[in-house]
């Protein structure tokens, strides 16, 4: 094990990681694994989905470790992994819409568990683009800013900027009263 983990820097943990030290990937997995369900969640909205989605990001990352260059952090290579994910689960679940549970059945097991409020804001990203929830997810959740977003989705900083544009505006229209929301 290694001493005071949580000070130990990615590209060290990588490094180790690179060599087949199993520990040290494992430190990455628990250092990351919650930000990157978050972020599957936020932008799928299906907590069975938002499990299966940060577990492929993390097979992902462990079958090509190798090719992890460190010209982006490893945070962000984790996200771009995610996304790319996120892609793959969008097309299948295009193709099998029948084998994942429809939101409101999702609501309808959760209600007890999540305040009303959050049942509405929920249902607005439902409404938007999966390209614009998933930038509003990495944007307003995971506080990533502009330039950080266009590198993981793959397309310029003014595509991201466009995209949060419409997902106010949108989500603006769909909350009505609820001032504040996404200002």
């Amino acid at each position: 094990m290694i001493p005071d983990e949580q000070h130990v820097p990615d590209a060290q943990l990588v490094e180790a990681a690179l060599h087949g030290d199993a520990e040290s990937f494992r430190l990455l997995f628990e250092r990351y694994y919650t930000m990157i369900h978050a972020y599957a969640y936020r932008s799928c909205l299906t907590e069975t989905e938002a499990e299966e989605i940060a577990q492929e990001t993390f097979i992902r990352a462990a079958r090509g470790i190798n090719s992890y260059r460190g010209t982006a952090s490893f945070k962000n290579w984790l996200y771009r992994i995610a996304h790319n994910a996120l892609i793959d689960w969008k097309r299948q679940s295009s193709r099998e819409a029948g084998k994942r549970l429809a939101f409101t059945e999702e609501i309808a097991s959760q209600e007890k568990e999540e305040p009303p409020d959050f049942t509405q804001v929920h249902s607005a990203l439902d409404q938007l683009t999966p390209e614009l929830r998933e930038t509003v997810a990495l944007v307003y959740f995971e506080e990533m800013n502009h330039g950080e977003v266009a590198a993981v989705m793959g397309c310029a900083v003014t595509t991201i900027s466009w995209r949060i544009f419409r997902a106010k505006n949108a989500l603006k229209k769909l909350l009505g009263s609820r001032k504040g929301a996404f200002s």
